[in-house]
């Protein structure tokens, strides 16, 4: 079955394809941040999740039992309406909920850049403390 999500479904895997690339380059030390910068990207992927947790609440709202009519046509209207927000996987709000988690994912893979940098500096003054 289908929910007519599909355009939304492979932004998803679109964002969740350059979250595993970003991941990998912040864990092959291929980035690093200073931490404010890292704090400053990380922000916005914060805010942009917290925007699509707001638009999930909003979806829900938008669908009112009953609002297409108490006959066959408007329940079956209710129901194409009701499986295209709330099918797992394939839904709307099955979609948001997951785009939230990889901006969340994102931002907290530039939160960690920023800590391997600072791992990095502190190695490196031991080091120089030995010397």
């Amino acid at each position: 079955m289908t929910t007519g999500m599909e355009g939304l479904a492979a932004g998803a895997s679109a964002l969740e394809g350059q979250s595993a690339g970003l991941r990998a380059a912040v864990d092959n030390g291929q980035l690093v941040m200073n931490h404010e910068s890292a704090e400053a990207v990380a922000k916005v992927y914060d805010d942009k999740a917290d925007d699509l947790r707001q638009q999930r609440s909003r979806a829900e709202r938008l669908f009112l039992s009953e609002s297409f009519g108490d006959c066959f046509i408007g329940r079956q209207l209710e129901q194409k309406f009701a499986d295209k927000l709330r099918a797992p996987d394939t839904g709307l709000q099955a979609i948001l909920f997951k785009m939230e988690q990889i901006l969340r994912d994102m931002a907290q893979a530039y939160r960690d850049s920023s800590r391997e940098m600072q791992n990095t500096d502190e190695e490196h003054s031991r080091r120089v403390g030995r010397v």
